[in-house]
Parts: structure tokens; sequence; C-alpha cells
């Protein structure tokens, strides 16, 4: 193999005795190098006078390598071919000092040492590419830092086991995407803290079932809206306070009750068309324009009225003279008259003739008026939720366009006017996504001297059909 005059060593990587006047000399000036004129060319590294590993130089604060500090090397244990750039080999049998170390010059290598650990270094990037299964069996403890950005995808299924505690620390945001379901089985409890506010929305049904106590502790206000029927259903006692006041506005209330209190020191029960039922009525006045008492009315103090029809039990202040009333008995005292004084009216003629005025006024343009409820009315919110309705029954999530293209492979997706409107209006496709033929054709390489075509493979899978290019 015919020698390479243009080779050279890196600066200040070997300086070398470049005397060409001796015919032995090496023609390129390498050999031999300035550490070995006039001495042993035995390698400094074989013979214990250098130490040479893999470069650790990656190495972060928080994590310890926990190695075991090794033997010198003695001579004659130890083989070691280094090039002229400055990669070397090396076996080495040195008692205490076992090892084997391939090292590349910049650093990068393999190293085997003497307690069986395995160090491997990349000064640069490293590629690993697995064409079959991949095992990794670890029996003590394992750290990994990435002080730059991770990903991680996986194709198929993702089956994480742990056997003791999970933590996760995140100093920033948390998103996850869900396309289907989400099952916990959480056989202790749970504790939440959250230092801001928190937004759910659920596009189907919710339910809670709760075996003990269930207790909410509001500092705020709290404010509940359901747009159809509200049900409350409680097997003990149904308590509701308020320090300063409870509203209930609604077009129709039914309160049914074995026994019912219902107690104020002022205010108005009633309207134009309700009718009382009860037994006894302990009222201090009644302002009535008929009363019917199919028995008989009893006054402690007196009654007055235009006529009275029927019999008359009591003392009078002045009488008429009666067509052909039969005289009776005397049932009083004519030496104690009775005088009736007659109290304010307090004119309820308005609250009797114009009832139906005033509570629809309240239910409706007061401070209590009903609050209609409408939430969602035309499932905008919704439809951002779950994208059937959007994409024409083609996906219920978010697509991107390579979900989207793959989706198009399908002749029925490919004619579905909906799918293809949506992705264009979302702009995932672009406008000429769903011609089948191109706009124009050329050449796929340019003209220029040295094309390139593709890229570099750099290993290929069992399968024919998986080529890994870099």
């Amino acid at each position: 193999m015919p020698f390479n005059k243009n080779f050279q060593i890196p600066e200040g990587k070997a300086a070398s005795l470049k005397d060409k006047q001796n015919g032995f000399s090496d023609p390129a000036g390498v050999y031999p190098k300035q550490e070995y004129d006039r001495v042993s060319s035995v390698n400094e590294i074989a013979r214990g006078f250098r130490r040479v590993n893999v470069e650790l130089g990656g190495s972060v604060a928080d994590i310890d390598f926990d190695l075991t500090p090794e033997a010198g090397t003695e001579y004659p244990n130890a083989q070691v071919k280094e090039t002229a750039s400055g990669h070397i080999i090396e076996y080495n049998d040195t008692p205490g000092g076992e090892r084997v170390m391939i090292r590349h010059a910049k650093g990068s290598g393999v190293e085997m040492r003497a307690d069986g650990t395995v160090i491997y270094s990349a000064r640069k990037n490293t590629i690993r590419v697995t064409a079959c299964d991949e095992k990794v069996i670890v029996d003590g403890d394992g750290e990994l830092q990435y002080n730059g950005n991770l990903k991680l995808k996986v194709a198929g299924d993702f089956d994480l086991e742990v056997g003791g505690d999970f933590n996760v620390d995140v100093k920033g945001d948390m998103e996850q995407k869900i396309r289907r379901g989400l099952i916990q089985d959480i056989a202790g409890s749970v504790e939440t803290e959250i230092v801001g506010g928190k937004n759910e929305t659920i596009g189907g049904a919710s339910t809670s079932l709760i075996h003990g106590n269930k207790n909410n502790i509001i500092k705020g206000s709290f404010a509940e809206y359901v747009q159809v029927d509200h049900n409350h259903a409680v097997g003990g006692t149904l308590v509701m306070t308020a320090e300063n006041q409870v509203t209930l506005s609604t077009k129709r209330a039914n309160i049914t009750a074995s026994k019912l209190v219902a107690l104020g020191d002022s205010g108005t029960i009633g309207g134009g068309d309700i009718i009382y039922y009860g037994n006894v009525a302990h009222i201090n006045r009644v302002n009535s324009t008929s009363m019917h008492a199919t028995q008989g009315f009893i006054a402690n103090v007196g009654m007055t009225a235009p006529v009275f029809n029927g019999n008359l039990s009591g003392n009078a202040s002045t009488a008429g003279t009666a067509l052909t009333a039969q005289l009776g008995t005397a049932a009083g005292s004519t030496t104690d008259p009775v005088t009736i004084t007659n109290a304010s009216d307090s004119n309820p003629t308005d609250l009797l003739t114009n009832s139906n005025t005033i509570i629809n006024d309240a239910l409706e343009k007061s401070g209590v008026a009903i609050k209609r409820v409408h939430i969602d009315e035309f499932s905008n919110l919704y439809h951002r939720l779950d994208r059937t309705a959007h994409y024409g029954g083609v996906s219920n999530v978010e697509l991107n366009t390579r979900q989207a293209r793959s989706k198009l492979r399908d002749p029925n997706n490919l004619n579905n006017e909906t799918f293809i409107s949506a992705l264009l209006a979302d702009g995932t496709i672009s406008s000429y996504g769903t011609r089948l033929t191109p706009l124009s054709t050329g050449r796929i390489v340019s003209g220029d001297k040295s094309p390139r075509r593709g890229v570099d493979p750099i290993g290929r899978s069992l399968s024919s059909g998986n080529l890994y290019k870099a």
C-alpha cells in the first residue's frame, strides 16, 4: 500500500524528530516521537509512566460514578498499541489493574476496568440501532441525566411497573394527551394542592360514588348552573342556612310536609288566587269582603257588619225595629253597652287585584328574577373536545399533518367533503394535498457537478422494508 504523503499529525499531538539525514528515519517525520528519543521505544502506557482513560468530562455534580481506584500498570503486564494520531488499544494484566480499553484520540471509547465496570464514553453523539429486540437488565440502581431535551416515542404499548414510590418533579408545564380512556386504581389516598385555578371540561357524563363523607369548603363564592333538571335526595336531614338572605324564585313551587313551621316577624304571604286551609288561625286582624262559617263566629271584643243574618248572642249598643222578629230571652245586661272601634284599613286591594302583575315583575324583572340557563347551546365547546362532527366522522381527536395524510389513504376519507374541508380550514394540509397528480415534473437530482442523492444508510433492519438513514 503506497504511503500517504499528505498524512499529518494534528498540531500539538505529537512533536516529532524530523531528522531525514538518517536513512532509517520516518519519511513523514512522525516517528520516532520526541518523548521516545534516546529512551525505550516501549509505549509509556505499557511501562506505567503514563495513564490514559476514556474521557469522563461530561459528568455532573449530582451523579457519583463510584469508580474504584486501580493499580498502576506494571511492565511487562500490558500490551499497548498507540497510533500516530493518538488512538489507543490497551490490554492490561497488571494485578489489581486488569483492564481492556479502546480509546479514540478525542477521548471517546470503551473501558473495561479491573472490578468489571464498563465505561462507554462519547465526546460527541451516540447512535445505537437495534434491528430486533433489546433487553436491558440492571441488578442495582440506575441514574439518567439529560442536560438537554429528551424525546421518547413508543410505537406500541408502554408498560411501566414501579415496585416502590414513583416521584415526578416538573419545573415547567405538564401536558397530557390521551386519545382513548384513562383508568386509575388507587389503593390509598389522593392529595392534590393547586396554587392557581382549575378548569375542567367534560364532554360526556360524570359520576362520583363516595362511600364515606364529602366536605366542600369554599372561602369565596359558589355558583352552580344547571340547564335541565337538578335533583337533591337526602336520606337524613337537609340543613340550609344563610347569614343574610335566602332567595327562591320559580314559576311553580311545591312544599309538602307532615309537619310544617313557617315563621317570620314581618312580610307577606299570599296572592289573589291563594286558598288557605287549616284548623285554627290566630290573627289579630282579618280584612275580608266575605266571611262564611258553618257554625258561627265568636269575638271576645265585638263584631260589626252592615247586615247580620241568623241568630245573634250578646249586647247591642243600638238596635232597629225588626219587621217580624220574635222576642227571645235576654242574653246579656242592658246596662253595659259595647263600644266598637274600627281599625285602620291597610287596603290590600292592590295586592289582591294586581297580584299576577306584581309576581310576574318579581320573577322576570327584579333582583330575584329567574335566571335562564343556556350552556353551550350550539355545542361549539363540545365539538372542540369531540372532533367527530368536525371531521365528518373520521376521527374524534385532533389530527396533525402526518395523521391526516395517513387517514387520506382511505378512498372513503379522501371523498369525505366535510373531512377535507376541516383539514383545509385548520391548515393541516395544503390546498394541493388532495391532488392525485403533481403540478409539474422535473429532475430529482440537480445539474451540479457533485449532486447529492438521498442520504447515507447506516444500517439495515432484518426486514427488507426498513432502512435506517442518517
